[in-house]
């Protein structure tokens, strides 16, 4: 029996099947025929509320193997909706968020997302990730199942990554196509930072804009690898960044709560990321350090454990990182300053951006 005969009754109409090429942009489509734990949206398919959000919708795949996209979205809202579940402790810092991505009830791929503090706002973030689905993973009913959810971190990098990464995540679009009107899947190729993070191959810490094609600054020494291959290669530019500014916190005071305390709320914020800001650009604890210094490691996000690592310094800030896995999956890769100042860890921190990755 297809799976979509359970979600069916006597008293509903059928839903017709979307045709590709399908671009999801609003919950309230009627494709978009069932959400879990996701709110749903009018301009986005909606924002996940908890650990993991689901939503499942209906394509015509007529027997053909798909190409899914989805373009996730950490804004201002975003902080709000996790700062109110997490409940974060005063002083903590807004950390960059690793989810993962499933589909039908498999791990398809991450994405690392982290706003960038600018001078007077936090600047928002885009990530995209892109996986193959075969055609008999769809099946005849057409119920593509989409889920955003934490993804298991290592040891090493669990301290410096959000937790509850998920929540408050919105999921943008969802765009499905037919691999045979794009092409099949690259089995080799070379691409530089910002077409790498678009096709969704390398994930870096999110794009920029109102569509999120733009590569904007370095935003966290962490990069989520989903190219396939056994061995991947991955040229970094390792640089530093205003450290992040605290988490959101929700107040406890009623007056804080209303309308004039909100307002009041905002420019105490402003003043701080400013503040920040120009206590970055002024210190001298921001040079740095030299790629020799920078330690490297890599764990696989299916299973947690570590990855053939090795790092050569080139001239300058490069750092070209070599990865080697026996099974395909997404991994995380992450640089660490042997030793750091707590003056350091107060104004600046490590950041690194993709220059090129060839698989």
């Amino acid at each position: 029996m297809a799976i979509g005969a359970w979600f069916a009754t006597e008293f509903d109409d059928p839903v017709p099947s979307r045709d590709l090429p399908a671009t999801f942009t609003s919950g309230s489509d009627p494709q978009v025929l069932v959400v879990e734990k996701v709110a749903r949206g009018v301009a986005i398919v909606g924002r996940v509320q908890d650990a993991s959000g689901t939503v499942v919708l209906k394509v015509r795949t007529d027997g053909r193997p798909v190409r899914v996209r989805v373009n996730l979205h950490v804004d201002g809202a975003s902080q709000g909706a996790w700062s109110r579940v997490a409940a974060p402790n005063r002083g903590v810092r807004e950390l960059p968020r690793l989810v993962m991505v499933r589909a039908q009830g498999t791990a398809r791929a991450a994405a690392l997302i982290s706003r960038q503090r600018g001078r007077l706002r936090m600047v928002e973030a885009h990530a995209w990730v892109e996986f193959d689905l075969r055609a008999e993973e769809v099946g005849a009913d057409g119920l593509l199942i989409v889920e955003v959810a934490d993804a298991a971190l290592p040891q090493w990098a669990a301290v410096s990554l959000s937790p509850l990464a998920a929540i408050g995540v919105r999921i943008n679009q969802v765009e499905v196509v037919a691999i045979g009107d794009v092409g099949e899947g690259r089995e080799s190729g070379r691409l530089t930072g910002a077409p790498a993070q678009l096709a969704g191959l390398v994930s870096a810490g999110g794009l920029v804009g109102a569509r999120g094609r733009g590569e904007g600054p370095a935003r966290s020494r962490f990069v989520v690898v989903n190219a396939g291959h056994t061995a991947v290669r991955c040229r970094l530019r390792t640089t530093t960044a205003s450290a992040p500014p605290a988490a959101i916190r929700q107040p406890n005071q009623a007056w804080l709560r209303r309308k004039k305390g909100q307002t009041v709320l905002k420019a105490f914020r402003v003043a701080q990321r400013g503040a920040g800001y120009a206590l970055f650009e002024a210190s001298p604890f921001t040079r740095p350090p030299h790629p020799d210094d920078v330690v490297v490691r890599a764990a696989s996000l299916l299973d947690g454990t570590d990855c053939p690592v090795s790092a050569t310094a080139l001239a300058g800030d490069a750092l070209d990182v070599v990865i080697e896995r026996t099974a395909p999956g997404p991994v995380l890769i992450g640089l660490a300053e042997p030793e750091v100042t707590a003056m350091r860890r107060r104004v600046s921190e490590l950041v690194c951006q993709v220059v090129e990755l060839e698989w």
